[in-house]
């Protein structure tokens, strides 16, 4: 096993050599500019008492990579350029470590809109960097003085923000993310922020989350390679030229050490004279780069945290393109995954048969599917695994985890994005009036209502289906639609497909949760009573349905009469409310009688008939046609039941041996209820692991542990046709003024 493994790794080696030599690279991706813009405002003495600004600045000063550019800028009344913008050597994370001591909480003001200005220097299209903002406050623009009109100030900083600052970022192609720090930011300003540039949005409840709310905006803000860390242990394969890990430390928590391939201890007191390592201690976390690391199974001797990582520097790469930054409900994501060797695609299928891909989706409420994607048999031609996803609904933070695994390498990629909903859904059934207002709203006054557009595919019981626009109602703020049961009772399906455009000129694309409603509507405050159940059934049923509620209605009476008089003589009678008095008085089936008797006379006439002929018939007629109906029906049983044990037997052979089935299908006792659901669906509170089958290639099992179960939020194998169906036409008409800026989506994969 172990030869196998080695000849595997060497072949491995051998050919990505020689597929690197004999391959054109691409061209080399711009050098990174991260601009970091910290709050310093009076009331980050409560939200940030430990001032936890101070580490999680260092942590990224400390993962930035050389040749990157960055500077760090403070705000409150007055905006301060703390570190100036600056290329990223080991001088400037000094300099820039040193400054960030004086962070502080003084602020009187909360300078957003200027901060923001400031930053915004040397931005532009053609700088040569890929430009992005991390942004982090824990409150909403505030700049007016003393005596002057708060709203009004406040909302022309707003205003200015919008119109002048955010499109000189647009136009650069600059992404802000922005972090809230506490429920008292202006959490659908940073979420317009975000949206405008196609930044990520992102929230941290208390200080202590601070720290990793940074780390997920600095994945995007400088992609970086990872391998997989377990158990504190990760693999180093020989094309690493560079590791950093990241340890994060609990409060009076073990010391952390490295243990190299070799069983050599590197600790922090050592490191200090190792010219290959640089070692960061901070006061919850530990960051340790290895230059020239020795390939082989290193581990973390140190506590055990779920954001532990490491990263490293190699020429092979796992590309994840297509996963948007801002999601909206509804809206596909297509995945390209692709491990790359200096910039080039690996297309070789030696080598891809060798790697296992799979994809791990944590939704905001903590559940989670994964996905092996890779197939030995079914491999791409072009190198590049395509995975889309759909039905994403939940509003927060999604996880995406991204693993090859090989026989002698490990990559990762964890990007977070945002799910946003600009517009919120409300139903309102009127029962009084037997229709239902559907209402699409704007969460923030960002949404251009004039440019966006909201279309209703409505379904209705008879299988027809009508495709209309909704208005914008300008005085509720709103887009309208009344739904009445226009084509007769039962369900009536409403789709809804959005196409929005912000203020900004940013456009998203929604499909909320399809909305099912059943008529006619029933009051659920309405006091329940025989007459109203009687005269619902009636109204509502079908013919034969009908027929039988009287028979019933009227025994479920009496038995409830005779209920009565024998509980009357066992115990005395209570005092009954009113409500149950004028029930026991309505006459329960007198309601339904005139509608059967006006829908069944022609039945009631014939049977009348019959019955003044019966009298005049012997009784040993009606025993000669039991006994012939006996006879006739009991012989065709008895053949029936000779005809089916001679099939059955003609059968035995094949299925009483079980040997001719494969083991997984020998299973006599499985009902309709074990094939009930989605294959991909997942109900846990957790991520449920599905083994994978013993007849799986060699590949597939050895180097990861792979479930094949998804989230029923996740819709990890879309109907291919489902995209054309949801589309509707309208919205990809050339007549569309907003098809164009639509379909150009300014989310940008990360």
């Amino acid at each position: 096993m172990m030869i196998n493994r080695w000849l595997s790794g060497v072949i491995f080696l051998s050919l990505l050599s020689f597929f690197a030599v004999t391959s054109a690279a691409e061209p080399s991706v711009k050098p990174s500019d991260v601009r970091i813009i910290i709050d310093i405002s009076g009331s980050m003495k409560e939200t940030d008492p430990d001032n936890l600004r101070i580490p999680a600045l260092n942590l990224l000063v400390e993962l930035l990579p050389d040749q990157a550019q960055s500077g760090v800028w403070t705000f409150g009344r007055y905006v301060n350029m703390l570190v100036p913008l600056g290329s990223v050597d080991q001088a400037w994370r000094d300099a820039a470590k040193a400054q960030g001591q004086s962070i502080n909480s003084v602020g009187l003001r909360t300078n957003l809109t200027d901060a923001l200005a400031r930053a915004s220097w040397k931005v532009a299209a053609d700088s040569g960097f890929n430009h992005s903002v991390i942004l982090l406050t824990d409150g909403k623009i505030d700049m007016a003085e003393a005596g002057q009109d708060a709203d009004k100030v406040n909302a022309a900083e707003r205003e200015r923000l919008f119109s002048e600052v955010l499109p000189v970022y647009a136009a650069a192609g600059a992404r802000i993310h922005t972090l809230a720090l506490s429920e008292e930011a202006d959490k659908e300003l940073l979420q317009q922020i975000s949206l405008e540039t196609g930044g990520l949005f992102l929230q941290a409840s208390s200080a202590d989350e601070l720290l990793k709310a940074f780390l997920k905006a600095f994945d995007r803000a400088v992609p970086v390679e990872q391998v997989p860390m377990d158990d504190n242990r990760f693999d180093i394969d020989a094309s690493v030229k560079e590791f950093t890990a990241l340890i994060f430390r609990k409060g009076g928590g073990k010391e952390t050490r490295l243990v190299q391939p070799n069983g050599t201890v590197i600790a922090y007191q050592g490191a200090q004279q190792q010219a290959s390592v640089r070692w960061h201690r901070d006061v919850n976390f530990d960051l340790i780069t290895v230059q020239s690391p020795e390939a082989g199974s290193w581990a973390a001797d140190a506590d055990l945290d779920p954001d532990n990582r490491v990263q490293i520097l190699s020429d092979l790469t796992l590309s994840v393109d297509g996963l948007p930054i801002s999601l909206f409900s509804g809206n596909p994501i297509d995945l390209a995954i692709a491990l790359k060797n200096a910039g080039t695609v690996v297309a070789e299928d030696a080598l891809l048969r060798l790697t296992d891909i799979s994809l791990k989706v944590t939704a905001p409420d903590g559940r989670s599917g994964s996905k092996l994607l890779s197939d030995p048999e079914k491999l791409p031609e072009d190198g590049v695994f395509r995975e889309a996803l759909t039905r994403l609904s939940q509003v927060g933070e999604y996880r995406f985890e991204i693993n090859a695994i090989g026989r002698t390498f490990q990559r990762r990629q964890v990007l977070s994005s945002t799910l946003m909903e600009p517009l919120r859904v409300e139903v309102n059934p009127l029962p009084a009036e037997q229709k239902v207002e559907i209402r699409v709203i704007p969460e923030g006054a960002n949404v251009d209502s004039g440019l966006s557009r909201v279309i209703a595919k409505i379904s209705s019981p008879d299988e027809s289906s009508i495709i209309q626009s909704m208005e914008f109602d300008a005085e509720r703020q709103a887009w309208l639609l009344d739904l009445r049961a226009d084509k007769g009772p039962g369900s009536y399906d409403v789709v809804l497909n959005i196409r929005g455009v912000s203020k900004g000129g940013a456009t998203f694309k929604s499909k909320p949760d399809d909305i099912r409603i059943e008529f006619p509507l029933v009051d659920p405050d309405a006091p329940v009573t025989p007459d109203n159940q009687a005269e619902e059934a009636a109204s509502t049923a079908d013919l034969p349905a009908a027929a039988e509620v009287a028979p019933a209605v009227a025994e479920n009476a009496s038995d409830d009469k005779a209920s009565e008089v024998n509980a009357a003589t066992d115990k005395p009678t209570e005092e009954k409310a009113p409500e149950e008095k004028a029930a026991e008085a309505a006459p329960v089936v007198e309601p339904v009688k005139p509608d059967l008797a006006k829908r069944f006379a022609e039945q009631e006439a014939e049977t009348e008939a019959p019955v003044a002929e019966e009298e005049g018939i012997a009784w040993w007629v009606y025993l000669l046609l039991a006994l012939g109906n006996l006879l006739i029906f009991g012989g065709a049983g008895y053949w029936w039941f000779m005809k089916r044990r001679q099939s059955k037997d003609a059968a035995a052979p094949a299925s009483a041996d079980h040997k001719a089935l494969p083991d997984d299908l020998q299973h006599d006792d499985l009902t309709d209820e074990d094939f009930a659901g989605d294959f991909d669906a997942f109900d846990g509170e957790s991520e449920e692991e599905i083994p994978l089958p013993s007849s799986a290639p060699s590949s597939m099992g050895g180097d990861a542990d792979i479930n094949v179960s998804m989230d029923d939020d996740f819709d990890i194998d879309p109907d291919e046709n489902k995209a054309a169906d949801e589309d509707w036409g309208e919205f990809d008409t050339n007549d569309d003024p907003l098809a164009d800026a639509a379909d150009d989506d300014t989310n940008k994969p990360g």
